[in-house]
């Protein structure tokens, strides 16, 4: 069976792209395809991920490429696939909403040209608070987020990542399969870190709530003068002097480290020198993949309230020290918490370690494989996967 897919990937570490990434990974493992081509997008120069065995990875397009759509099209209707799945965010082609508007298209375009489509979208944009994500088109803006989901879900099968949303499209009658991020890696509760380390790790954009988390840093030094705080992840498209800007702004601010682009191999050294994983978004558009890999790895996490955000923790048992949105003092009260009770730490990485057992990526890779079926199964295509469930997975 050949499998093609269309993602942001890797070298570029978006959380759609790492997902894309590692996705990719558990199905070349499974040993069902016999070929496997991704369709990939990067903004980043550089050389394919490891560990994807016989996978061909093209980078046929970017963000903001404006004949992105026309590349695809033509690549998927010259490589002839039996399934095609497209691992999608609201903005992945680019900060112009007509060019997202344009690729989330293409299941459809595919879907007539006679192939079984599978969509995961990473977020529902219009149960999103626009205004907070700084959403290009004004008035229309409501307007084009409904389009995008209407557009969106014609795909054959719809998979989201938050079982919220799950639900949501459900209720109108929209065929879709809950398939959270889980883990991406096997846990491995690493030693609590030795140095006060804070980690921000996402594509940076002003509804991240960076701004907020350097203010509770730099008031928290005057309790910790050796506390840390790293920052890591690549632009987000809609915002591309974003970073330049907060870096002038922060002017010689002491204690902070800009990494910039992580390569995935060092992305565990990220999570091995922190002691508190930090989300301070200020606004959400979907499943957050750093509360996931925090709990891979044994990380403390302080979050902002965002619904999304308590949704997220809820549907997955996973324990997170939340704050109230846009408050420096109640951040900076949280964090002192962790810092000051390794007690606190340890009851909340063990819970969440333990909760990290039942989404390793196997699970996800089945969920997907299940997916695949159905999409083939509506197209009428004679191409089935032969489905057998591991045991010690099928109570999960």
């Amino acid at each position: 069976m050949h499998l093609t897919i269309v993602s942001p990937f890797p070298p570029a570490i978006t959380g759609i792209g790492q997902y894309g990434y590692h996705v990719t990974r558990a199905l070349a493992r499974s040993g069902y395809f016999s070929r496997i081509t991704v369709l990939a997008g990067s903004q980043v120069h550089g050389t394919s991920p490891n560990h994807l065995g016989l996978t061909e990875v093209e980078y046929c397009w970017t963000p903001g490429q404006a004949n992105a759509r026309q590349v695809i099209l033509s690549r998927v209707k010259q490589l002839n696939p039996d399934l095609v799945w497209f691992n999608f965010g609201a903005s992945i082609f680019g900060k112009s909403p007509w060019l997202n508007l344009s690729g989330l298209l293409l299941p459809t375009l595919v879907q007539k040209m006679g192939y079984p489509t599978v969509l995961t979208l990473h977020e529902l944009v219009e149960l999103a608070d626009l205004r907070a994500l700084n959403s290009p088109g004004g008035p229309f803006a409501a307007w084009g987020a409904r389009l995008l989901t209407s557009m969106a879900t014609r795909a054959d099968m719809v998979c989201l990542t938050m079982r919220h949303y799950a639900d949501w499209l459900a209720d109108r009658q929209v065929e879709c399969r809950y398939v959270p991020i889980g883990a991406y890696y096997p846990p491995e509760l690493l030693d609590d870190s030795l140095v006060d380390e804070l980690l921000f790790f996402t594509t940076l954009a002003p509804y991240k709530g960076l701004e907020l988390l350097l203010e509770a840093h730099r008031q928290l030094r005057t309790e910790w003068p050796g506390l840390r705080l790293t920052i890591a992840g690549t632009e987000h498209p809609r915002f591309p002097d974003y970073t330049r800007r907060l870096k002038e702004q922060c002017g010689e601010m002491e204690g902070i480290q800009w990494l910039g682009q992580v390569a995935e191999d060092d992305v565990i050294n990220l999570f091995r020198r922190a002691k508190i994983v930090v989300l301070p978004y200020t606004a959400s558009t979907g499943a957050s993949s750093v509360m996931y890999q925090a709990a891979s790895w044994g990380r403390a996490i302080a979050g902002s309230n965002l619904n999304e955000m308590r949704w997220l923790a809820k549907e997955n048992g996973l324990r997170v020290e939340f704050f109230e949105n846009r408050n420096v003092e109640s951040l900076r009260t949280t964090i002192r918490n962790l810092i000051a009770s390794p007690a606190l730490r340890q009851e909340q990485v063990e819970n969440n370690f333990r909760a990290i057992q039942n989404m390793r990526i196997e699970l996800t890779c089945h969920r997907y494989l299940q997916a695949f079926n159905r999409a083939l199964e509506k197209r009428n295509s004679p191409v089935r996967i032969p489905l057998s469930l591991p045991v010690q997975l099928e109570s999960v």
